[in-house]
């Protein structure tokens, strides 16, 4: 459903994109259902869940696209289906992700979705004189070990355990922003330095006797 408000956007030179205006409201009458969402440092349901894998993608075709980003925010904790610190989050209306159309000609942004799972999101625009090629890397700086809660349940026979929550280390990372011209490095940059917590294991004791 995000992804077909983004289709077909149009972004002149000079504007800047706005993924929560792009998108509206994640409400149930436009088709949104409840799913897993990072909330207060533990994962909640709630409408519109999962939008961020259609920010963070859009987000790194940005960045291979050459153009300027105006607004990132990363996850409060790490997340599978992009490198570290090359996601994006948005919660409307206080954390969006923007870019800015800083080439000379209008750009489009084009989406796709397949029911096998895969998201497709592209820009297409007209070359300039001198086009970029854009590498984008990362780099692990330290783990963030889980801790583990453990919740005493009188209804589980005594000696067992149960799992309600698997826990996931957190880790520091950065992202960094390299252009070639000709095959030749012409800059290298520090795209941003992020901090993801971990996840808390929760683990259910019995002491039913």
């Amino acid at each position: 459903i995000a992804l077909r408000y983004l289709n077909e956007r149009v972004v002149m030179p000079g504007e800047t994109f706005s993924y929560n205006d792009a998108i509206g409201d994640t409400t149930a009458a436009k088709g949104y259902k409840p799913a897993a969402t990072f909330k207060g440092g533990t994962v909640v349901n709630e409408m519109g869940g999962g939008i961020c894998q259609t920010t963070s993608t859009l987000y790194n075709v940005a960045l291979m696209a050459n153009l300027e980003i105006v607004e990132r925010h990363q996850h409060g904790l790490p997340v599978g289906y992009v490198p570290p610190s090359r996601d994006a989050t948005v919660y409307s209306p206080t954390l969006d992700f923007k870019f800015k159309n800083n080439r000379n000609y209008p750009i489009k942004i084009v989406t796709s979705y397949s029911s096998s799972g895969s998201l497709n999101i592209s820009i297409y625009g007209t070359k300039e004189e001198t086009e970029y090629e854009v590498v984008l890397s990362h780099k692990y700086l330290s783990t963030i070990p889980f801790t583990t809660k453990y919740i005493y349940d009188n209804t589980l026979p005594e000696g067992t355990t149960q799992i309600v929550s698997a826990g996931v280390n957190g880790y520091t990372s950065e992202g960094y922003i390299t252009k070639k011209l000709n095959g030749v490095v012409v800059s290298s940059e520090l795209l941003s330095k992020d901090t993801y917590k971990a996840q808390q294991q929760i683990v259910k004791v019995g002491t039913k006797k």
